[in-house]
């Protein structure tokens, strides 16, 4: 079996790649989608994809806590424990696509609550219908790619991805062009993720040989136990997050209108392509971090946690800083003026990016340590201050978007900032945040000062670049200089700074 740092070189290669390639083609794939069936069908989409993400909680995080239970079998080569898990996991995942269909066709009736005077718009109910199928038919083979990311092949899912989105938004920008068909556009863009499952399953069912008709066996009490605890907290894990981001849209709609939701959603795309790169490349290394949770002591672990959170903040560091600065540019070129946002909302945009993604590797150790039965109570807290919080900035002081992101910074500044460290270094490393807390000071003072450098160099330069390109062209090259060069001096010599480089050097291949 490969090495789980030559597996992780290859996934960290693989993301970037594939991320940079398939990046360009979503903005032009909104572009079409924006410019061809207008900001109204933007905002009901984005409103239903709001919907069915809460429907989504059906799944409870099994998921996540199967694949935990898979690091062991693997780093064992347990074929017959791996099929045993694989088969539970179809089995469950069949029963949840059922829940969340019958759950979709229960809220059709209700739709008009959310929608007001756009549920008047063409054939909404069978565009409703068309995204809940595709959702409903995107568990009916996740399961398999659930396999890839345990054994740190993320990069065999991410080849396939890549052949499928290319293919599907030709094909989706062609048709919209020629038809204007929202329905014939929607079923496009929801279906990519199933064509995307499907060559996934048939990868693993030929390169794992599972054989579910001959294998019988049955999880152990102890076994059994430990998935249903997991699964507990991964279910408070998954309605908090829900309830964090993903209603949204829902309340906006509600208390504005979808119009509201459709500006909101095109800043929503860019942090989503930022946000998917990072994922991507932190979960690259996720299958080595559960290797060390079976294979090495805490504290090589929580060295490695720094290390991959050093990683985590250049790349969060970045996109936050890109953001705030270039997001208005981006947009302008895009879309055009009239899309642009505040700046205060686009400030709050990039502040709450910075403090929720902040989390994201954490999000990962919490899952491969198996922490997540620790998680509820965090969990309950951040959802009810995000749903009272965003209900108060929106209902009585009628704030709009500026109030969905105060609601959202509120709820985590208060909960996931401070007590998901707690547990992952309480329970998991078995020690104390003080390190911890010194980093995270250290790199919010690093992320202030570059903030100050590239305003006041935007400030001096602006009065001399017309040309919008070109504006955007400085902007971005200010950001990457200030965004790399600070935190290097600042770690100068460090642990941190040597396993980035050291990374770097086995992507490369010197």
């Amino acid at each position: 079996m490969a090495s789980r740092t030559k597996l992780a070189t290859k996934n960290v290669f693989a993301t970037l790649i594939v991320s940079i390639l398939v990046f360009p083609l979503q903005f032009i794939n909104r572009y079409y989608m924006v410019h061809y069936l207008g900001i109204t069908y933007l905002g009901i989409t984005s409103l239903f994809a709001n919907i069915l993400s809460v429907l989504s909680l059906a799944d409870l995080g099994i998921g996540t806590a199967i694949v935990f239970l898979m690091y062991k079998p693997l780093a064992e080569h347990d074929q017959k424990k791996i099929t045993i898990l694989m088969r539970y996991y179809r089995a469950i995942y069949r029963t949840i696509a059922i829940v969340i269909f019958i759950l979709g066709l229960i809220i059709i009736p209700f739709l008009g609550f959310f929608l007001h005077s756009s549920i008047n718009y063409p054939n909404v109910y069978l565009l409703f219908i068309i995204y809940l199928m595709g959702t409903v038919s995107s568990y009916l083979f996740s399961y398999n790619q659930s396999l890839l990311f345990a054994d740190q092949r993320n990069h065999i899912y991410s080849w396939f991805n890549l052949i499928v989105c290319y293919i599907m938004i030709i094909l989706q920008i062609i048709t919209v062009k020629l038809f204007r068909s929202p329905l014939l556009y929607a079923t496009m863009y929801v279906f990519t993720g199933f064509i995307t499952n499907i060559l996934v399953s048939i990868y693993v069912n030929r390169h794992y040989h599972l054989n579910y008709r001959e294998s019988n066996g049955k999880l152990s009490k102890e076994e059994f136990h430990e998935l249903f605890s997991n699964v507990v907290g991964n279910m408070f894990l998954r309605i908090s997050g829900v309830v964090v981001t993903g209603t949204d849209s829902m309340l906006l709609s509600t208390f504005t209108n979808v119009i509201q939701v459709g500006y909101y959603a095109n800043y929503l795309t860019i942090t989503n392509v930022i946000q998917q790169l990072m994922t991507k490349v932190v979960g690259a290394v996720t299958g080595s971090i559960g290797n060390y949770s079976v294979s090495q002591n805490r504290k090589e672990g929580e060295k490695l946690f720094y290390n991959l959170q050093f990683l985590n903040f250049l790349l969060l560091n970045l996109a936050t800083l890109g953001i705030l600065f270039a997001s208005k540019d981006v947009i302008s070129l895009w879309l055009g003026h009239t899309y642009i946002l505040s700046t205060l909302n686009t400030f709050l945009i990039a502040f709450s990016f910075y403090l929720i993604n902040y989390q994201m590797l954490g999000w990962n150790f919490v899952a491969v340590y198996g922490l997540a039965k620790y998680m509820k109570l965090v969990s309950v807290s951040e959802m009810i201050i995000n749903f009272l919080a965003s209900i108060l900035f929106l209902k009585y002081f009628h704030l709009g978007i500026t109030g969905i992101l105060l609601g959202t910074i509120c709820s985590t500044l208060l909960t996931v900032a401070w007590q998901d460290p707690f547990v992952i270094f309480r329970h998991g490393f078995r020690t104390s945040l003080g390190k911890y807390i010194r980093q995270y000071l250290r790199f919010l003072i690093i992320l202030i000062l570059e903030i100050i450098i590239i305003d006041s160099t935007i400030t001096l330069l602006e009065k001399n670049i017309v040309n919008l390109w070109y504006h955007l062209l400085v902007v971005i090259l200010l950001i990457l200089f200030t965004g790399i060069v600070l935190p290097l001096i600042f770690y100068i010599n460090s642990d941190e700074e040597k396993f980035l480089f050291s990374l770097i050097k086995r992507i490369t291949g010197r």
